[in-house]
Parts: structure tokens; C-alpha cells; sequence
């Protein structure tokens, strides 16, 4: 497959609605492909939402010092949260507690620090390595209560790939 790259290479032949196993599978081979930390988040995010109709938005956040800094994203517009402070809003807690969060109605959760007006749950999934926070995947749909456990369990799971990667 000549200019499509390492990516297009792992994806060739790969078509129809995407299901969590097949994901995490076709995920786990982009994450260990060998490009660049910053081009596998680039392509988990968009990866992610176009597979997954309920996931509005996805963006990958990586630690740096005493913050979650955006380094990928995929959407219909960008956050205004590109730099959050450990501990700030539900990607903040999710990172400091080293624990899966899921709201499934933002509205009634103060602690979220909103994106989009159109957002109603959210699910933020820390990245750990040695039970250290090294960054996360933050979802939003537009759909209440959206996250269950087969995002979880998915979700943790490409987690702990990209963890060994970045």
C-alpha cells in the first residue's frame, strides 16, 4: 500500500461498524506500530470517535508537572480546556484518584467543567504506568448516562496499551 504509512498499513482491509473487541485489537496494533507518541494519540482519538457514535468528543491528555495538557483531540470544535490542573474538574480527579470516572449526567455533577453546552456524560480514563497518572482519554457525548462497562473495560484496556508507549 504504497503512501498510506504505518497506520494505513495496520488498517488496510478493515471496514464496517466497529465493535470493542475489534477496536481494542486494531487500536493496540496503531499504539505498538512504532510512529510517534504524538501521531498514535492523533490517530486513537479520531480512531475512537468515528468508531463509537456515541462518543462526541475525545481528546488524550498527558502530565505534565502539575497538569493535563491536551495533546490530541478529536471533535466538531476544540475545548478551551487545553491545560487543567490535577485534581480540576472530572479529568482532574480522574488522574489524581488513578481511577475510571463516569458522570452520566454532567448537569448534576459540579465538579465538571464544561466543553460543550451539548455535552451530558462524560467518562475520563487515567493512563497509568506503575500506578502513576501519565496522562488520560476524555470522552463526551451528546447522549445521557452514554458510558458503561464495555467502554470501561475498552477503554481501560487501550489505556493500559498507550501506556506502555508514551
Amino acid at each position: 500500500m504504497k503512501g498510506v504509512g504505518k497506520f494505513g498499513e495496520v488498517m488496510a482491509g478493515e471496514k464496517g461498524e466497529a465493535d470493542y473487541d475489534a477496536s481494542l485489537e486494531k487500536l493496540t496494533r496503531v499504539v505498538h506500530s512504532g510512529s510517534q507518541p504524538k501521531a498514535i494519540l492523533d490517530f486513537v482519538s479520531k480512531e475512537l470517535r468515528r468508531g463509537f457514535p456515541h462518543y462526541t468528543w475525545v481528546g488524550a491528555y498527558v502530565v505534565e508537572g502539575d497538569e493535563l495538557v491536551l495533546r490530541a483531540w478529536s471533535g466538531a470544535r476544540p475545548t478551551q480546556h487545553v491545560r487543567i490542573p490535577m485534581g480540576n474538574g472530572i479529568c482532574g480527579l480522574a488522574a489524581t484518584t488513578r481511577e475510571t470516572v463516569i458522570v452520566g449526567d454532567v448537569s448534576k455533577d459540579t465538579r465538571y467543567l464544561e466543553c460543550f453546552p451539548e455535552t451530558r456524560s462524560e467518562i475520563v480514563v487515567p493512563i497509568l504506568r506503575e500506578d502513576v497518572a501519565i496522562g488520560e482519554i476524555d470522552i463526551d457525548s451528546d447522549q445521557l448516562e452514554a458510558f458503561g462497562d464495555d467502554d470501561r473495560g475498552f477503554l481501560e484496556a487501550l489505556a493500559g496499551e498507550l501506556a506502555k508507549v508514551l
